[in-house]
């Protein structure tokens, strides 16, 4: 199983900023990525994002001017992992332009 972990800065935005963003955009970015049926979870007071498929399971936590990605990916999508990585960085930086 391949693992990555990124923390995002996010200067200038909120914690609760990000999460909302985050949390409203999450269907939409996992659903460009061929991972089968996704369950998402979001806890508000944590201010984070969880999503489960047969293929990734990952958590993305906001706080103040960052945002911590954790993925894990499963023995098939290891291969993917460069791309994977790639698309959560292009879509942290549209999500959060500088």
């Amino acid at each position: 199983m391949a693992n990555f972990t990124k923390k995002f800065p996010v200067p200038g935005k909120s914690a609760d900023v990000i999460y909302s963003t985050v949390s409203n955009g999450i269907e939409h970015f996992l659903s460009k990525i061929p991972l089968g049926a996704v369950d998402i979870d979001r806890d508000d007071a944590a201010k984070n994002v969880s999503f489960k498929s047969s293929m990734a399971s990952g958590s993305l936590t906001a706080s103040e001017g960052s945002l911590q990605v954790d993925i894990s990916l499963s023995f098939l999508a290891s291969a993917f992992k460069g791309k994977i990585d790639d698309g959560v960085s292009k879509w942290i930086s549209k999500t959060f332009p500088a």
